[in-house]
């Protein structure tokens, strides 16, 4: 980032801003309390306020030989999954600020990075004892993540219009996080784009200081009647097999074993009696249905027959206080990193 040869002006920094795809309203919000747009008119202001961008909303800025604010939009070696109908650039927004997000969580983390094996299977038994249960759920696999030192994060604060991604895997200086996009109130569904992140994570599929951007996740889709249009490839393959066996644990024909539902109770029970007899999730089994059967109407009114302990969003959140110290960063970079969340309170 070059000095400032003169103070530029709030009006073209905005500008600037804006055209990167974050408008005024929420790079406002985005600002610590005590900025002030004065502070532009110096140099030494014009150098925190880039600084303050690059932190919290992950952009790279620097100054023009003009002294006018540059952005480079694009993510930095970000990797975008996702559908035929969007460009990588539609998300580049999002993958920015998960970033940012990531960099600040793995300093606050109170575990060290440790590597998962890499069988599935082997996943599958210690996400169980990891909150000793007969299978491997939501809650075990965040239990998991957190204990091996890799954040789980929930990314709800966007500018508006902003495309929203499923899940994020971000490698920060050696150390994954994982971010949630979606406001998914049911266990099951945030447990496949859990899996999916985490798979890309022990497949190597994220570069050091990198990231990769699922947009859409096939096994949770529930618009356009179960079609996905994700441009699939090779490394999204491996994910959905990587996170479908570690789910399933061996047991890759369980949807099979369904006979075709007449009514959503019929379909929560018999995955209840099937998750029982596998140790497999049952809203995953339900899920499975759905694709299967492209039945995803009565999939979702299956989902409300499953009991589940808490709402997937304030289980992230209630990991997240517990697996992290917050007094290890600043009260800025706390409070940021909560309100992105929306943990605050």
């Amino acid at each position: 980032m070059q000095d400032a040869k003169t103070p530029i002006t709030v009006k073209s920094a905005y500008e600037s801003l804006q055209a990167a795809g974050f408008p005024k309203s929420f790079v406002d919000r985005m600002l610590p309390e005590w900025w002030d747009n004065s502070l532009l008119k110096t140099s030494a202001g014009a150098l925190q306020f880039a600084i303050i961008l690059k932190q919290r909303l992950g952009l790279d800025v620097f100054f023009g030989q003009d002294g006018q604010l540059a952005i480079n939009a694009h993510a930095p070696q970000a990797n975008f999954k996702h559908r035929a109908d969007t460009s990588a650039d539609e998300l580049n927004v999002s993958a920015a600020l998960g970033i940012a997000m990531a960099r600040i969580a793995v300093r606050a983390k109170r575990n060290q990075y440790v590597e998962l094996p890499t069988d599935p299977g082997a996943i599958h038994l210690m996400a169980r004892d990891a909150h000793n249960d007969a299978t491997m759920g939501f809650e075990g696999l965040l239990n998991l993540c957190w204990a091996h030192g890799i954040p789980v994060l929930f990314l709800k604060d966007l500018p508006k219009k902003t495309k929203r991604m499923a899940g994020m895997a971000v490698m920060v200086d050696g150390s994954p996080a994982i971010l949630l996009g979606y406001d998914y109130a049911q266990n099951a569904k945030q447990l496949f784009v859990l899996a999916h992140e985490l798979a890309h994570i022990v497949c190597g599929h994220v570069g050091e200081n990198g990231a990769l951007i699922d947009e859409e996740i096939s096994q949770v889709v529930v618009g356009l009647e179960g079609r996905v249009q994700t441009l699939r490839d090779g490394q999204e393959s491996e994910a959905d097999h990587f996170a479908l066996a570690m789910i399933r644990n061996g047991h890759s024909d369980v949807v099979d074993r369904f006979s075709r539902a007449s009514s959503a109770v019929a379909l929560a029970a018999q995955a209840m009696a099937l998750g029982k007899a596998t140790g497999i999730d049952r809203g995953h089994l339900i899920l499975s249905y759905a694709k299967q059967h492209d039945d995803w109407m009565r999939a979702n009114q299956a989902l409300n027959f499953i009991e589940q302990r808490i709402h997937a969003i304030s289980l992230v959140r209630e990991k997240f206080l517990a697996n992290v110290d917050l007094d290890a960063i600043s009260e800025e970079s706390a409070e940021h990193l909560l309100a992105m969340q929306g943990f605050q309170g």
